[in-house]
């Protein structure tokens, strides 16, 4: 039989139909009649389709193919016809082949990718490079497909990967789009001789491609192989692994939930990659973890009060319960009365008024708690499962006229139901940042901590123990005290900004005698090692927070305030009459400007003085920081405050700090001198913290917003605000980091340095010679020329060997490690506890914190420096832009008032990307308004990078990620 008959069987089917003569059948003969023909029996034609279907059924058990679906002719198999078919997947795309789907989806939008407006930002959200030949699954909404990696590549500051998939496309994607990756899938030089082009540009490419699409399609087959094993268990993940608290969410790992819902070789790879694609599959119950998934291999798993409320409200939707229109009914009015109060308090304070005839029913408050579960920030990884309730919902509201109901109308819809605060911060409600949002008067988590701090210090200091220390346990006493230093009645000064609320560093000066010229400049820190030991839970709190969070509106400390600034902050301990516990990191300048000396060790302060930058300035006669306000009449220079009396021998020895500062910083640019690039950036400020938005609890009662914080917007660059007093604090930290490297170096002493390389030309070598003759005196290069030149700026790396920091001028050997602020950076602390072990065992082998411990938490301080980054700039945005609808949507506007937004001027940028059929998107920059923006153009229009052009406000768009939109309006 032919080697195809069973399929050819297969494809065999009755063609059966109303109207034609019914199936006939020719009955055996008798051996004693002679022939003859029967008329054939009609069947009923109700009888019609069963016989279809078991005339199929035969058909498919004769055939062998009764468990198989009806597949289209496969190709004839050759001795090497699939090659020539992979062959021509590699080749149909040209040049002029327009991009598909996939590659367009992973090259317009890239999740988090604001531009770079510093010198460090590039490296604070460093990428993670992916090996060349690894099997990778990359994820855009709705899109995914598998991919072999083959290499990357640097365009518009940001790393890109190229990846072969199984179509014979080259996807350009980052590294978050790949959500599990297996090394070495493919052989690596196999990979890199794959190119990295859009089409393969000789025969080795070509043939390398065909080869990878072998491997990667026998992949894909052992992944469907998994699937099929998990379909057959048909065990259901969720109740396994669903936190216990209802309302609590959990975590699985992706092993964990492979020997779950698979029994056949669970630890092997097509079974996570198949366990994988079956958990990104559901949505409803898990979602993938924001920053590091593809690197932890952890997925979320939402709490099943979250499940059971959402598929609660998705059952009222689908069967238009008399509940849901109850609500609808209610929303409408409590819409209107909202808009109305906002118009007409539009100037006020802010407040929160309780509507006391209107109350929620429960519907109603599920119905709310899915809409606000709708407005929390997940991966655009997959299907959104609530996109589908939450459109329907406000749809039929009838009140909103957007075409497309987004994060934006969601938002806007919650607050004129009075769910969520006009000012309520998006940014700081992310999961992933951990925040406590109770008011601090009201937070279980700080009355507790305080109840620890007084426990803990009500007996401190105390005879020292031999018995281990318990997690709530401070030290007994400060274990260095035999060793300190005291520096006397040697003034200390604490420079800071007015209403600084965590002081951490201090700064002396003493020359040296029959040195002329030469001079010792201590940096004292604050010692919280003196208290704090790394087994406490604050340590261990501190650790998971990695920072201080400081936003506009509120400030999350690090170490609870009840520790930091009743004993910890500088000035606090002084100001009993005691002595301040700090470590000294101290260098000697010469009169060359040269670092002659240095040495670290435990010391005590007394005679401590703080004052602000301002004020120091003034002293020394700088002038003040020149801050634009754009949306504020324009005034005279800007005023200081009033200057605190201080000692003439006060002032003299701030300039003596600043005069050597200054000489140590001219030697070390003449060693070398990098150029400082920094756009300008928007920063607004409130009279006081916190403020805070709608209540954490579910409310039962309607309410409506009146009024609107009082904010001050204020447009700065690095370039202004490094100067005077700031400047010289700058350099000193800067300086006390690179003593500390030293200081690790000479005693042999495993420690992190924070690492940067220089600029990489990826072009003309000639462009960084460019950028170094438009540097001014002190470095700077205006940011619109820096990303005309094509470079990359490699990431910040954490290393244990003293790497070199280009931005700031750390040549190679030498080192920098982070040690200026342990009451806001755990990696800081990291460091104090590190110091303390060398001091008190100055001749032991193993150290507290080991190479390894310390290589193994190098990224994850990464990922924690990444994600503040981000966060921090999301935020500043946020409320920029709501400052900027505020004003467009003014209800009565002053006659007289500025408007900054008629004339806007913006630079490019990035290269134009497709948008939609008829329209290009170019990311930009506005001086003026210090914020980054969209412009949305013709798509036959072309704007070189670095180009100036003039603006105007399209739209302005406050959500979960808020954009400025733009369109050009003539001139450039």
């Amino acid at each position: 039989m032919h080697r195809r008959a069973g399929q050819l069987l297969a494809d065999i089917r009755p063609n059966v139909r109303s109207g034609q003569s019914s199936p006939t059948f020719t009955p055996a003969k008798k051996n004693n009649s002679k022939s003859f023909n029967r008329r054939p029996r009609k069947l009923p034609p109700s009888d019609f389709p069963a016989a279809t279907k078991l005339a199929d059924k035969l058909i498919r058990v004769v055939a062998g193919t009764q468990f198989t679906p009806r597949r289209p002719w496969k190709h004839t198999e050759t001795l090497r016809g699939d090659e020539w078919r992979l062959l021509e997947e590699v080749t149909k795309h040209t040049r002029h082949t327009p991009k598909t789907e996939t590659q367009t989806a992973f090259a317009v939008d890239v999740e988090d990718a604001d531009p770079a407006i510093g010198p460090e930002d590039a490296g604070a959200v460093g990428a993670s490079v992916i090996e060349a030949g690894s099997l990778v699954e990359v994820r855009k909404a709705t899109i995914f497909a598998c991919g072999i990696v083959l290499g990357h590549t640097y365009m518009n500051g940001r790393m890109w990967h190229l990846s072969l998939i199984s179509t014979g496309e080259i996807v350009q994607h980052v590294h978050t789009d790949a959500y599990i990756e297996v090394p070495r899938m493919v052989d690596k030089d196999l990979a890199t001789r794959a190119g990295t082009s859009a089409i393969p540009t000789n025969r080795i490419e070509t043939n390398a491609r065909v080869a990878i699409l072998k491997h990667l399609r026998e992949a894909e087959k052992e992944i469907n192989k998994a699937s099929l094993v998990i379909g057959r268990k048909n065990t259901v993940l969720y109740p396994h692994v669903k936190a216990k608290d209802s309302d609590e969410w959990a975590t699985v790992s992706l092993s964990d939930a492979a020997k779950l819902v698979s029994d056949y070789r669970p630890e092997s790879w097509p079974t996570l990659f198949a366990t994988h694609k079956y958990i990104m599959g559901r949505p409803v119950e898990f979602v993938p973890q924001m920053q590091t998934q593809r690197l932890a291999l952890t997925y979320d798993v939402r709490p099943e009060n979250h499940v059971v409320k959402l598929q609660r409200v998705v059952d009222m939707v689908r069967r238009r319960s008399p509940q849901l229109d109850l609500f609808i009914e209610k929303a409408r009015g409590l819409i209107i009365n909202s808009r109305e109060k906002a118009t007409e308090s539009w100037d006020e304070p802010p407040s929160r008024v309780v509507v006391e005839h209107v109350a929620f029913s429960p519907d109603d408050r599920d119905i709310l708690d899915v809409l606000h579960l709708a407005l929390r920030r997940t991966r655009r990884s997959s299907a959104d499962p609530y996109s589908g309730v939450v459109t329907s919902i406000i749809k039929r509201i009838g009140l909103y006229s957007q075409m497309i109901v987004d994060d934006v109308c969601l938002r806007q819809f919650l607050i004129e139901m009075g769910e969520v605060a006009p000012w309520e911060d998006m940014i700081s409600q992310r999961r992933e940042l951990n925040l406590d949002l109770m008011p601090e008067e009201e937070s279980q988590r700080v009355k507790e901590h305080s109840t620890l701090v007084k426990k803990g210090l009500s007996v401190w200091p105390r005879a020292k123990e031999t018995r281990p220390l318990g997690p709530e346990d401070f030290y007994s006493c400060d274990s260095v005290e035999h060793l300190r230093h005291d520096f006397g009645n040697l003034p200390v000064y604490v420079v800071d900004d007015v209403g600084a609320e965590e002081l951490d560093d201090g700064l002396s000066v003493e020359p040296v005698p029959n040195e002329p010229g030469s001079a010792w400049i201590h940096v004292h820190i604050a010692d919280p090692t003196s208290v704090l030991p790394p087994t406490h839970v604050f340590a261990q709190a501190a650790r998971q927070m990695g920072s201080t969070a400081y936003f506009i509106h509120r400030t999350w400390p690090m170490l609870p305030p009840s520790l930091t600034h009743g004993r910890l902050s500088l000035g606090s301990l002084a100001s009993k009459g005691k002595p301040e516990p700090v470590l000294s990191f101290s260098f000697k300048v010469d009169a060359e400007g040269n670092m002659a000396d240095f040495d670290v060790k435990a010391g005590l302060i007394r005679n401590i003085t703080t004052v602000d930058y301002d004020s120091v300035d003034k002293l020394l006669g700088f002038g003040a920081i020149p801050v634009g306000r754009p949306f504020e009449t324009p005034t005279n220079p800007p005023s200081f405050r009033a200057i605190p009396a201080l000692e003439t021998k006060d002032v003299e020895n701030m300039r003596l700090i600043h005069d050597v500062i200054l000489r140590y910083r001219k030697r070390c640019r003449q060693v070398s001198n990098p150029f400082v690039f920094s756009a300008p950036f928007a920063d607004l400020t409130v009279p006081a913290k916190p403020i805070y938005g709608a209540p954490i609890t579910s409310i039962t009662n309607a309410s409506y917003y009146r009024g609107f914080p009082s904010l001050t917007y204020e447009v700065s660059s690095q370039k202004t605000v490094e100067r005077g007093s700031r400047l010289i604090i700058a350099e000193c930290m800067k300086t006390a980091s690179r003593v500390a490297s030293r200081w690790f170096s000479a005693k042999g002493v495993p420690m992190l340095r924070r690492s940067a390389r220089p600029p990489i030309a990826l072009e003309d070598r000639r462009d960084i010679e460019k950028l170094e003759v438009m540097m001014d005196e002190n470095g700077f290069v205006d940011h619109a020329e820096f990303i005309k030149v094509k470079l990359h700026v490699p990431p910040v790396e954490y290393l244990l060997e003293p790497g070199m920091h280009w931005a700031m001028g750390i040549p190679q050997g030498e080192g920098y490690v982070r040690v200026t602020s342990p009451l806001r950076r755990y990696n800081d602390l990291v460091a104090h506890w590190q110091i303390k072990d060398v001091l008190l065992r100055p001749r032991a082998h193993a150290r507290l914190f080991t190479p390894g411990w310390l290589t193994s938490y190098a990224p994850e301080l990464l990922a924690q420096e990444k994600l503040w980054k981000l966060s921090d700039r999301s935020h500043r945005t946020q409320w920029a832009l709501m400052y900027i609808r505020r004003f467009l949507d003014h209800p009565n506007p002053p006659g007289d008032r500025i408007d900054p937004l008629q004339s806007l001027s913006a630079y490019i940028t990035e290269p134009g990307r497709t948008r939609d059929l008829l329209t290009y998107q170019y990311a930009c920059h506005i001086p003026s308004l210090g914020l980054p923006a969209i412009i949305v153009a013709p798509r036959n229009t072309d704007i070189p990078v670095g180009q100036h052009v003039n603006v105007r406000v399209k739209d302005v768009q406050v959500g979960l990620k808020s954009l400025l939109m733009l369109e050009l309006c003539g001139g450039s």
